[in-house]
């Protein structure tokens, strides 16, 4: 259903009236979009990546390529999941962990600010910070951003404040929408047909039954056998088990079976190891086939799976680095 709330406002030019509007409000084209996936990020359901893919790619136009759009799209989109309790993932970890959400939540706002600029040091640097004038005052652009997004900031306040399911809430949204817009007959058909597409229905049938087939396969039961004894410290195994345990079987079966291990290696780890654990498992998740919106944000800018993974290698690899950093500097300081 998020599919064809997309095909709407791609139909209408929203996307391309809130870029506009963001550009008019704050001036920089980049923090705009990127605070714009985030706040996105948090309507779960795979199918919002393809918002946040239309936004990058009105932002950066000729300046990146397809491939890399498809990798910034769903790097910012992703941002949320690591960090709010509103996400499985998030829940699950510190369920396992016993660290409370809150505490959780705080350590994890620095991180996301190093995330974002990791993506602005691989790529974001290179699209122009400058535009040009909106001939709109702050007050038209607030009301040009808000007639744009409307329907998408209603589904995302209503499903937080609710906790009703992704699906519902769109399918009623996106009803709305149209009778809004009013759409013809022949467009709401073309929406439907878009949002059903097979070949997406398919592809992420196939994702979901290959996770569970690693999982029941116990590959990621055999994985810390491998890396127990390598010879350096103890977070740095951590690291990389949560890292391979998130690239086969995604990051909440992860959650499940390392973190356990984690405070049984380190103890005290607290809400620092569990920051670096889940920025891992965030970072680590992009590149996974088990993850259903690298493959959906490749399909929708017609770059092949491994294209995107490609270009998500960079920002995976800093992105691990800075948590890495991070948690250095926290474990020395406090």
């Amino acid at each position: 259903m998020i599919s064809v709330l997309v095909y709407e406002l791609d139909l209408r030019h929203r996307f391309e009236d809130a870029q506009r509007a963001m550009n008019g409000l704050m001036r920089d084209p980049r923090l705009n979009t990127s605070l714009a996936c985030m706040f996105i990020g948090l309507m779960q359901g795979p199918a919002t990546v393809t918002i946040c893919g239309g936004m990058v790619d009105t932002m950066a136009g000729d300046h990146l390529k397809n491939d890399e759009k498809a990798a910034v799209a769903t790097y910012l989109r992703h941002i949320p999941e690591a960090m709010v309790p509103t996400f499985t993932g998030v829940i699950v970890a510190c369920s396992i962990s016993g660290i409370s959400i809150s505490s959780f939540f705080v350590w994890m706002l620095p991180m996301a600010l190093l995330t974002l600029l990791a993506i602005f040091l691989v790529y974001l640097h290179r699209v122009p910070r400058t535009v040009g004038e909106t001939g709109r005052s702050k007050k038209e652009c607030v009301r040009l951003l808000l007639r744009s997004l409307w329907s998408l900031l209603l589904a995302i306040v209503v499903i937080i404040v609710f906790s009703l399911p992704t699906w519902a809430v769109v399918a009623i949204v996106a009803a709305v929408n149209a009778l809004v817009e009013k759409f013809s007959a022949q467009e709401v058909r073309d929406a439907l047909v878009k949002g059903f597409d097979l070949k997406s229905l398919l592809g992420i049938t196939m994702t979901y039954v290959f996770k569970d087939l690693l999982i029941l396969g116990g590959v990621i039961d055999v994985l810390p056998t491998y890396f127990e004894h390598l010879p350096i410290p103890a977070f740095l195994v951590l690291v990389i088990l949560y890292a391979f345990g998130t690239l086969v079987a995604g990051s909440s079966a992860a959650a499940a079976a390392f973190i356990p291990l984690a405070y049984t290696m380190i103890p005290d780890g607290g809400a620092f190891l569990l920051a670096l654990l889940m920025s891992v498992s965030f970072a680590s998740s992009q590149l996974s086939p088990t993850h259903i919106c690298t493959a959906i944000i490749s399909d929708y800018f017609g770059v092949t799976f491994f294209a995107t993974v490609k270009k998500l290698l960079p920002l995976f690899l800093l992105t691990v680095l800075i948590a890495c950093g991070y948690y250095m500097l926290l474990t020395a300081v406090f």
